[in-house]
């Protein structure tokens, strides 16, 4: 059996619809299922088309003479926050359909939205959920009936089976990062030689607004002794020198980031990180380490510019915890990359301009300001989906914005003014000139002009 995995190309830097930026990182989901293929035996190759900017038909060229075919909608990073867009994945399923004689789809459309994605791309079947375990099951030869985690038609009929169990992060195999065009990753806040790493899947917290379908229920973490191992892999097989933990609350395993941080410091490698967090998860001494280890960047999701909306949205935190929070990242040296929603139902203009004086107040090294998006299966979704007095803005599986108070032209409006209102500032540009941040404030720049253009 010859099977391959495949990372769709997304064609726009940055997709218009939901202002998504499209970055070229390792489908480290992708890099696992490629690795327990491979320990089974079965021939397995994986096509990051992303990375290599190839259209649906040069994929289906490099596809024929597979027996199956996995595509992913979104990779690991893209799991809690969707390309909206879904019709460069779609242009690229329908172009696999007709030269391979299996093709399967997985990601978080298929995850929240299995019967509509199924019919929309004509797969074999569905994946819901993490991959990994359910490729395993899918080309180990078990019957469609005894596969969990899928969602397929028998006969006219459209069947879901169970839920997959969720992966136990300990028994994932070293990524086969042989199998990716690992020269080609890269952040640009952190520079190349880049990829993911992963300590921990799922979410304590309960926001209205993230999608965490895909990760199942839970949070489930793999141990240090196996993330330094994984770290020492990329760096002395692979030439990484950067990463990006995609943990969604890295620091709420405190305990195991400080014996990981310590580990490292010992170990000297050539090695600079960043990690996602929250602002109440951090605190003086971790930080200290943290930085010491190499962390250079911690992003952070702030949402709102009020008590109200955070206690509306379930943020559970309050403005002085952030206040705090980002004072002390800025005491340890460490760059900030802080994301702001705006469009929430409850929100109205006092809300927008919050939110753009407390980005000013806090002063993040980045500032990212996105619009609500309704994805399924998130309980804002289930919120808004039957108030009369909203409407989603397109009629499409994945809309871009709730329409309520504000329609889309007047969110992006306010999206764009925050970024220009934002970066514009002389004082802004002035400190990272200061800071002799010239190559990276440029690539900046270039990433501002396609948000704003957009």
């Amino acid at each position: 059996m010859k099977v391959l995995l495949v990372n769709p190309f997304q064609v726009d830097l940055v997709q218009k619809k939901g202002r998504i930026y499209n970055r070229t990182w390792t489908p480290l989901d992708l890099a696992y299922c490629g690795a327990i293929l491979e320990q089974d035996g079965i021939e397995v190759a994986i096509l990051d088309a992303n990375a290599e900017q190839l259209g649906p038909q040069e994929v289906a060229a490099r596809a024929k003479g597979y027996d199956k075919v996995f595509i992913t909608s979104t990779s690991l990073d893209r799991w809690q926050c969707p390309h909206l867009d879904i019709h460069p994945f779609l242009k690229t399923v329908h172009a696999l359909n007709a030269v391979v004689p299996e093709v399967f789809v997985m990601g978080s459309h298929g995850t929240v939205k299995p019967e509509e994605m199924l019919a929309e791309t004509r797969a074999r079947a569905v994946l819901r959920g993490e991959p990994e375990t359910t490729v395993r099951e899918l080309c180990g030869g078990l019957p469609f009936s005894e596969v969990r985690g899928i969602t397929w038609h028998d006969g006219e009929k459209v069947v879901h089976n169970q839920d997959q169990k969720p992966v136990q992060m300990e028994q994932l195999p070293m990524p086969a990062f042989h199998l990716l065009p690992m020269h080609q990753y890269h952040y640009e806040m952190l520079g190349g030689n880049f990829t993911l790493f992963e300590m921990s899947r799922g979410c304590a917290s309960k926001c209205t607004f993230c999608l965490l379908k895909t990760y199942g229920v839970g949070v489930r973490k793999k141990s240090v002794e196996r993330l330094v191992a994984e770290v020492e892999y990329g760096v002395k097989n692979f030439g990484i020198k950067t990463a990006y933990f995609m943990d969604l609350e890295f620091t709420v395993l405190r305990k195991q980031v400080v014996e990981f941080c310590k580990i490292l410091i010992e170990k000297k490698l050539d090695f600079t990180w960043c990690c996602q967090t929250r602002l109440d998860l951090v605190d003086e001494e971790l930080l200290a380490l943290m930085k010491k280890a190499g962390c250079r960047l911690i992003h952070t999701g702030v949402e709102a510019g009020s008590e109200e909306v955070l206690r509306i949205v379930d943020k559970g935190i309050t403005m002085p915890q952030i206040e705090k929070g980002m004072r002390l990242i800025h005491q340890a040296g460490i760059e900030t990359a802080c994301f702001f929603i705006m469009g929430f139902p409850e929100s109205g203009k006092d809300e927008m301009g919050n939110i753009v004086s407390l980005a000013k107040r806090l002063s993040p090294t980045y500032a990212l300001f996105h619009i609500a998006a309704p994805y399924p299966g998130t309980r804002l979704y289930e919120q808004v989906k039957n108030d009369p007095n909203i409407r989603f803005s397109d009629g499409s599986l994945f809309p871009e914005a709730i329409e309520g108070r504000f329609t889309l032209p007047e969110l992006k409006a306010m999206t764009r003014k925050a970024y220009l209102s934002y970066y514009l500032r002389p004082s802004y540009v002035w400190a990272r000139l200061m800071k002799g941040e010239i190559r990276p404030l440029a690539s900046q720049f270039w990433l501002f002009l396609q948000f704003v253009r957009t």
